[in-house]
């Protein structure tokens, strides 16, 4: 069955799988998922790649490797940003802590201020 016969459900599949390394297999009245292996590779290549026998999984191929490192030093660089972030959020800021101390002055000098008017301004009797 072609892709021009198969249901737009299919379609959607074979991408889907194909997303994942894998292939959509129509058998008969069935489906299968194949792992993708070799591609554009003659019949004598893919019999000289059934036939031997590493014993051991293909390597990841380099553009999958560079996309996942690609990957964790981007989740890093985030996770140093949102930790920056964090600690930012957490500690006082030196402008807050500033007018805090101005304005504990400013409030001292109300009251030496109000102390001394409050003196001037009582009646000599109780000076």
């Amino acid at each position: 069955m072609s892709n021009e016969e198969s249901d737009p459900r299919e379609q959607a599949l074979q991408y889907a799988a194909r997303l994942k390394g894998l292939t959509l297999v129509h058998t008969g009245d069935t489906y299968a998922l194949a792992e993708f292996r070799v591609s554009g590779a003659t019949l004598d290549q893919i019999a000289a790649y059934l036939a031997a026998d590493d014993g051991a999984d293909d390597p990841p191929e380099p553009r999958r490797r560079s996309d996942l490192q690609a990957l964790l030093k981007a989740e890093h660089a985030m996770l140093a940003e949102l930790e920056t972030a964090r600690r930012k959020a957490n500690e006082p800021s030196r402008d807050r802590l500033a007018t805090e101390a101005a304005l504990k002055e400013i409030r001292r000098r109300i009251m030496k201020l109000s102390e001394e008017a409050e003196t001037r301004d009582r009646p000599a009797r109780y000076r």
